[in-house]
């Protein structure tokens, strides 16, 4: 069977989870692989050591995971040694909280499935308001090339901690190390780079020198590394503020446009 009519065949067997989530969610927003990985042989990250950031109950949640998928089939599951793969379907991280959803950016036009040696990612995200330690396992179909073949494969030892809130730790935590714009100088457009600590809302504004603001958004900012693409086609050359706010924090940096 050719790739096409196995990705048929894949979408027509995930589309139901796939519907839900966007009908559940509306357009939410999408992760961006991080191509640190991008040397590596393969891996899903963050590992089981490392594990996925702790949240807080009734607290919107947000983590990337980061896949990079083999060529060689026995690197997955031994049984499958000798065998290329074609692609991997995401079918599901099962034990996620209770309100907890993935929203996965595809590489193929079936969703939830990534291609050998380019990194994918996902957004694990959702508010819930049960605490405790929640085991992960994620599942995966494996496709093979040598025909229509698939192998179910579980990867266990995963988790996220979902803990009551507290004025000290639920604390947002905007990293000044961690904002940047990049490029800069811009040219048509540039990218606010910011970490935070935790899931929060983050606002991003941009001023001409004499203080008018020239740009305003807020978004769902996840733990860890964000990122927010600002078009700067209709500013003209010269220099600029930008601020980066989250929770009690604000961060100014200064952009130049060509």
């Amino acid at each position: 069977m050719n790739r096409c009519a196995r990705y048929d065949h894949n979408m027509k067997r995930i589309l139901p989870l796939a519907v839900a989530v966007l009908s559940a969610f509306g357009a939410a927003a999408q992760c961006v692989p991080n191509m640190n990985y991008a040397d590596s042989v393969y891996g899903v990250w963050p590992d089981t050591v490392t594990n996925f950031a702790h949240g807080y109950a009734n607290t919107f949640y947000s983590d990337t995971l980061q896949m990079l998928v083999p060529t060689d089939a026995g690197l997955v599951d031994p049984q499958g040694a000798g065998f290329t793969i074609d692609s991997i379907a995401l079918d599901e991280v099962a034990g996620l909280p209770p309100g907890f959803y993935v929203n996965c950016v595809s590489q193929t036009t079936a969703p939830c499935t990534y291609l050998p040696s380019v990194v994918g990612c996902g957004l694990i995200e959702g508010t819930t308001d049960s605490v405790g330690v929640f085991d992960l396992t994620i599942n995966v179909t494996v496709y093979l090339l040598a025909g229509f073949v698939q192998q179910q494969v579980s990867f266990p030892g995963y988790r996220i901690v979902i803990e009551e809130p507290n004025s000290i730790a639920d604390a947002v935590v905007l990293k000044p190390t961690d904002v940047r714009a990049v490029p800069n100088p811009a040219d048509a457009a540039t990218n606010i780079q910011f970490g935070l600590s935790r899931a929060a809302q983050a606002h991003i504004r941009v001023y001409n020198m004499v203080g008018e603001k020239l740009w305003d958004r807020t978004v769902q900012g996840k733990s860890g590394a964000n990122n927010v693409r600002i078009d700067a086609s209709t500013m003209g050359s010269g220099i600029y503020l930008y601020t980066v706010e989250a929770g009690s924090n604000t961060f100014t940096g200064r952009l130049v446009v060509n």
